[in-house]
């Protein structure tokens, strides 16, 4: 399987790591499963971290798809998105631009401390969840 989740209690954060070889189709799954973890978790803070992802054969037009849907995320709450390789962060660029509703709620970084940054936290501990 290509992603997991994990989640961090104390500040109420939901981790979706994605990684080694992503293919087109997976965006729905890994959307669906994501919104059934924020409806049950009710996170306060999101991060996908796709610092991992060795190929993204995602076509640019699931991505337009994905970010054209209803946002998986409460307006309120603040979102993230890790790419690390210049491929993943482009493509999550073009995501950012469609998908960033109410503004300024979603950002694309390279590393998950900026995340973290953002949040006003530094070291976080997740628990993998099912």
């Amino acid at each position: 399987m290509p992603h997991h989740f994990e989640f961090n209690h104390e500040h109420k954060i939901l981790l979706t790591v994605l990684e080694g070889e992503i293919e087109g189709p997976e965006i729905y799954t890994i959307d669906k499963a994501m919104r059934e973890r924020i409806k049950r978790m009710q996170p306060a803070a999101g991060i996908s971290d796709l610092s991992r992802v060795t190929t993204f054969n995602v076509p640019s037009h699931v991505m337009r798809d994905a970010a054209q849907g209803p946002p998986p995320f409460p307006e309120n709450v603040p979102r993230f998105i890790v790419a690390a390789s210049d491929l993943v962060y482009g493509m999550n660029r073009m995501y950012q631009t469609l998908a960033d509703r109410p503004r300024g709620r979603l950002k694309v970084v390279r590393r998950i401390e900026e995340a973290f940054a953002d949040l006003g936290i530094e070291k976080v501990e997740f628990e993998r969840i099912e």
